[in-house]
């Protein structure tokens, strides 16, 4: 059963194209980071700024190779894009997870989420 995308298309689709540029410029600069066996380019977690604020970010740096597992360094990092619009809000966590349930294997080709 495929999963429908319920959220608004404009929204959808900036912020795959956000996700999608950022895989493929981690891929092109090759600064991809390694867990165990896997290869990571973005680990897209959902990060709330307020009750009605969710954002898909990538927590992978790949400045540094590291995971950025700070909320607020994550949020301070992305800041200036989500202000840009470069980055579209959620309403909730499970908004925004559903939308990562679709973008994450149309970039990377895979189910397992990360």
């Amino acid at each position: 059963m495929a999963i429908e995308n319920k959220s608004k298309n404009e929204r959808f689709d900036v912020n795959k194209k956000f996700l999608l540029d950022f895989h493929n410029n981690v891929l092109s600069e090759k600064k991809e980071g390694k867990e165990g066996e896997k290869t990571v380019t973005m680990k897209i977690v959902s990060v709330g700024t307020a009750s009605d604020k969710h954002y898909l970010l990538p927590s992978y740096d790949p400045e540094t190779g590291k995971v950025i597992k700070d909320r607020e360094e994550l949020i301070g990092k992305y800041m200036p894009l989500i202000k840009s619009g470069k980055i579209k809000s959620y309403n909730s966590p499970e908004e925004a997870e559903i939308d990562r349930s679709i973008i994450y294997p149309q970039i990377v080709g895979t189910k397992n989420g990360n």
